[in-house]
């Protein structure tokens, strides 16, 4: 029992770990744009920082292809492990990279290349920890299970934004910043020295047993093809919405639209995660228990559109409303949790880790990811907060629309199968 739940709280725990670095990238945007990038200004510094951003996660479905296979026939654990060094060595060569000032371009070559190989391992990690855990916990706990998965980010998130809320109220460490990646790195360390104690799934181990023959991944992805495009939409989705509420709309209202002041933009931080983080909670105990998953994502996505279109008159007013922006960081993981043990539920075990992941990652590629870089371009051209915004309610659209489509649909749980 014992090395049971071990195995749980290391999975946690590395989720923390993983999720600090995660979140670190895009809160320091402001420091890392101005350390790294070219520009004369903020706004075209912050273009290219988003630029890279956006570019980088095209390397996150090559670790989908690559750790997919290795958690599909090997085993999840296996992926993780080595998911877990490259995640840390990549990490932490951030802080070691002389500024554009230095070596110019090849500042921003590199940095794109250390993101790059950070977004290839978290294929092999962090899908790889949802899977390995909703397979192991069983069908009575599997949402609050994965409620906790995303608990446990949300702390490393609040770790990454307390340490960048350190670093930019204390000026004259300059290097501060620098000193957060570092640490991410020496925390992956520790967690692949834990990394051991973990054991496979019973569900795992059976379907290994069972299925010794492997198909290629394109035929895999021809015969689960619409299963593929709706896990591609709906990851990419909520990717987009939590990058766009979490990590992005709070610099952006005030490094770049200058609506509120950076101080507050901050502080909100630390609400927004602390939140999200206790909805999560909350979420995956509402979808334990009523049974009724897609009710309670079509319901959460309703208030969601709702909160966004009275920002947006507010808007016209001059006015950026905070607390709406608490309420929608609220609301998200009611929809979120449940959608994503939808979208894994989809896919047969000895699959599971490759289109779950590969869908996650071109969602991403899409959709997640380039969310910062589309609203900039918005904010360039039009200079309305308001375009900005109406490509957040686009998404939430697209992904109410995908939810109903697969609760008509009806599909089986491949969990159970």
């Amino acid at each position: 029992m014992l090395r049971e739940y071990s195995s749980y709280i290391i999975a946690f725990c590395a989720t923390i770990i993983r999720y600090y670095d995660y979140a670190l990238f895009g809160l320091s945007s402001s420091m890392i744009s101005k350390h790294f990038m070219p520009g004369a200004d903020d706004d075209d510094q912050m273009l290219v920082f988003f630029a890279v951003f956006s570019v980088a996660v095209i390397a996150r479905p090559f670790g989908s292809l690559i750790f997919g296979k290795i958690g599909d026939q090997t085993g999840r654990i296996a992926s993780l492990r080595i998911a877990t060094m490259i995640a840390a060595i990549s990490t932490s060569m951030i802080a070691f990279i002389p500024s554009f000032n230095t070596i110019g371009w090849f500042a921003v070559v590199l940095l794109t290349i250390c993101r790059m190989m950070f977004l290839m391992s978290l294929a092999g990690e962090i899908d790889a920890i949802k899977i390995y855990v909703a397979e192991k916990v069983g069908r009575k706990q599997r949402y609050l299970a994965n409620g906790i998965v995303s608990f446990s980010s949300q702390i490393g998130v609040l770790l990454a934004s307390i340490m960048y809320h350190l670093a930019i109220s204390t000026e004259e460490f300059t290097w501060l910043w620098k000193m957060n990646f570092a640490l991410g790195g020496i925390f992956g360390l520790v967690i692949i020295m834990l990394r051991g104690s973990l054991k496979e799934s019973d569900v795992f181990l059976k379907s290994k047993t069972r299925n010794r023959e492997d198909s290629d991944i394109i035929q895999i992805i021809v015969k689960n093809k619409s299963k593929f495009i709706l896990g591609m939409i709906v990851s990419g989705m909520l990717g987009g919405g939590y990058h766009f509420l979490v990590i992005f709309l709070g610099a952006f209202a005030s490094n770049v639209a200058d609506i509120i002041p950076p101080d507050q933009a901050a502080s909100s931080n630390v609400i927004l995660i602390s939140l999200y983080g206790l909805a999560c909670l909350l979420s995956g105990l509402m979808a334990d228990y009523v049974k009724r998953q897609h009710t309670q994502i079509i319901i959460a996505l309703i208030c969601s559109i709702i909160c966004v279109s009275i920002m947006e008159y507010e808007l016209l007013n001059g006015i950026f409303v905070t607390k709406l922006h608490y309420v929608l960081a609220f609301i998200t993981p009611f929809y979120s949790i449940p959608c994503a043990i939808k979208i894994q539920s989809l896919f047969a075990t000895n699959v599971r880790m490759r289109m779950f992941s590969l869908s996650h990652s071109v969602g991403s590629m899409i959709f997640s990811s380039t969310t910062p870089f589309i609203c900039m371009l918005l904010w360039r051209f039009s200079g309305m907060f308001l375009a900005v915004l109406g490509y957040f309610m686009l998404q939430l659209l697209l992904l109410l629309f995908t939810m109903i489509y697969i609760a008509k649909k009806d599909y089986n749980s491949m969990f159970e199968i």
